[in-house]
């Protein structure tokens, strides 16, 4: 794994991929081995991000990522599949964990194959989105089809009342796999663990307000959903997306939980722009005039901006969570038990804390000063979030579009 006292010379020759970054950042140089000479072989990460006031988190969120999308020569983890094919694991999680979380599957799926002699099929999606015939497939009632560990986030399709009713309610899935393991108070206060033991919660992105004191003037920080919707606070929100597809959900779910329809519209007024997590971190507390007051984003991105004038504030009625959970099939729980229990074991659950994500495991030491809302269980349940959640673009943009008319939502 990639620290800030790795030499940038064994960075630069083992994951050449990531001269890229460097180039993108500032570090002008024909090549690799010209910049080495130049910097010297010992100098640290963290000391040409210091020189250069450069982010380390945020540079090495960047590192970590085209390692990741790089990496074609794993031996035990499956590089590429065939969705007809039965698979034992396939796992999307959060960028700033899935190196470490791949890293930690091979060595998994090494001591496996030498323990009993045989392989098991594993695949890591690198992007952000699942496998379309993937989901298409696994949404088959035939329960043969789907994998034997799922690993997922967010308030995606797995979580929708179609996928529910084929196979959730049909008892294929278990997360009757905690044991006595303690359970972060956050999560039992917030009710995020699955009270049918189908959906096993192993962390969520939190969203904070990553507040820019300048661009927002002496207008007080919005501290509930409520206030968000204050037509006090127009043009000033940045909401998460880069476009309509991965505009997230869940500020949506949530402002239409509490506040029907016109909670949308009234949102759709306040937001100035959407951009993507990082794209927020370089805006806030910058001159750049596309900025705003106000930005909802995860802990993780709102921890990589460290400008003078930029804070960071909890909710009082709690931070808006996006689960990350998985789905193991009852029937297969043996055979992946090892990696559900690194999942939820207490060292994958120090990796969240690492990254600003709060985990599920109760005997790391959560650093989260604030509290957790949560979407509700029953709500999912009795809800078509999908439906409700297209609805609710649907009715966004067309409030948007009128009120910001010439303007240009996405950065």
């Amino acid at each position: 794994m990639i620290t800030g006292t790795t030499p940038v010379s064994r960075i630069l020759r083992e994951y050449p991929e990531t001269f890229s970054i460097f180039l993108s950042n500032g570090f002008e140089y024909p090549d690799a081995e010209t910049m080495i000479r130049e910097i010297g072989e010992e100098t640290l990460l963290q000391t040409v991000l210091q020189i250069r006031e450069i982010n380390p988190e945020l540079f090495r969120f960047y590192l970590d990522n085209a390692v990741l999308k790089a990496e074609q020569e794993r031996n035990c983890v499956l590089e590429d599949f065939n969705p007809w094919d039965h698979l034992d694991f396939y796992g999307n999680t959060i960028c700033p964990l899935k190196f470490t979380f791949k890293d930690a599957l091979e060595v998994l799926e090494r001591n496996h194959a030498s323990g009993t002699g045989q392989k098991r099929k594993c695949y890591v999606e690198a992007g952000k989105n699942s496998n379309d015939s993937c989901d298409e497939l696994w949404s088959n009632p035939d329960p043969e089809m789907f994998p034997s560990l799922l690993l997922s986030k967010e308030f995606n399709q797995y979580l929708g009342q179609d996928f529910q009713k084929r196979m959730a309610e049909k008892g294929y899935f278990t997360a009757d796999f905690y044991g006595d393991l303690k359970i972060n108070p956050h999560f039992e206060q917030a009710g995020l663990m699955d009270p049918q033991k189908q959906y096993g919660v192993y962390g969520v992105m939190a969203d904070v307000l990553l507040v820019d004191r300048k661009k927002l003037g002496d207008i007080p920080v919005p501290m509930t959903r409520a206030k968000l919707l204050d037509p006090e606070y127009k043009d000033q929100i940045i909401l998460f997306g880069k476009d309509r597809t991965e505009l997230s959900n869940a500020t949506f779910l949530y402002i239409y939980k509490e506040f029907g329809m016109e909670g949308i519209r009234r949102l759709a007024h306040n937001v100035r722009h959407a951009a993507h997590g990082s794209q927020m971190a370089r805006l806030a507390g910058s001159a750049n005039p596309e900025g705003a007051g106000i930005c909802l984003v995860s802990w993780f991105f709102a921890r990589t901006c460290v400008r003078p004038g930029v804070e960071i504030h909890f909710p009082a009625d709690g931070c808006m969570t996006l689960p990350m959970y998985v789905l193991v099939r009852k029937d297969r729980l043996e055979q992946v038990r090892d990696i559900v229990d690194y999942i939820i074991g207490d060292a994958f659950a120090d990796a969240c804390v690492k990254a600003f994500t709060p985990p599920a495991n109760g005997n790391v030491d959560d650093t989260f000063p604030g509290t957790l809302a949560w979407l509700g269980w029953d709500y999912i349940r009795s809800h078509d979030i999908n439906a409700i959640a297209e609805q609710c673009k649907d009715v966004f943009f067309e409030e948007w579009n009128r009120t910001h008319e010439g303007g240009q939502l996405f950065l």
